[in-house]
C-alpha cells in the first residue's frame, strides 16, 4: 500500500474524485509524536507525526482507494492508496464522506443488523425510509466508535 501524510493549519476542502472512501474522526494528542506505523518491522520514516502543533484535539480525515481490489491482501505489487490529513480542530461528530459498499456493510454489521438485512444497492432518490435507515445506522456506529 501507498500511504501519504498531511499535517495542515486548516481543514482542507473535500477533493473526493481520486477516492472510494473518505472519512473525518476527532482524535486526541495527549503526549508523545502519533506517527503512522505498519505494525511489520518497515515503517515508514518519511511520515510526519500526526500531531505537528503538540498536544490537543485534532481532526483526521482519511482517504482511501483500492481496498477491494486484493481481498486477501497478497500482492506483488501496492494496490491500496492512502492519504491521511490531521489538522488541529475542537472535537466533532465522525463522519463518512465518501462510503463504499466495503464502509456500508461494516456500518451495518456494527448496528447489529442480520446480514438479510443488508441491501448493497444504492437506495433510488425517493426511498426517503432507506435513506434515513442508512443515515440512522451511520449515525448509531459513528457514536459509538467515538465512545471508544
Amino acid at each position: 500500500m501507498r500511504v501519504t501524510a498531511q499535517c495542515l493549519d486548516a481543514a482542507p476542502p473535500v477533493e473526493a474524485a481520486d477516492w472510494e472512501e473518505i472519512v473525518e474522526v476527532s482524535v486526541r494528542s495527549v503526549a508523545g509524536d502519533p506517527r503512522i506505523n505498519s505494525g511489520y518491522d518497515i515503517t515508514p520514516d518519511d511520515l510526519p507525526a500526526l500531531n505537528p502543533q503538540g498536544p490537543g484535539w485534532y481532526r483526521m480525515r482519511v482517504h482511501a482507494s483500492g481496498r477491494s481490489i486484493n481481498p486477501d491482501g497478497v500482492s506483488e505489487e501496492p494496490g491500496e492508496d492512502y492519504l491521511i490529513a490531521v489538522w488541529p480542530q475542537e472535537p466533532a461528530e465522525a463522519g463518512v464522506i465518501r462510503s463504499s459498499k466495503m464502509i456500508d456493510e461494516a456500518l451495518l454489521a456494527n448496528a447489529d443488523t442480520t446480514p438479510d438485512d443488508i441491501s448493497h444497492a444504492t437506495p433510488e432518490p425517493d426511498d426517503a425510509a432507506e435513506r434515513d435507515r442508512r443515515a440512522d445506522v451511520r449515525a448509531r456506529l459513528l457514536r459509538s466508535l467515538q465512545d471508544d
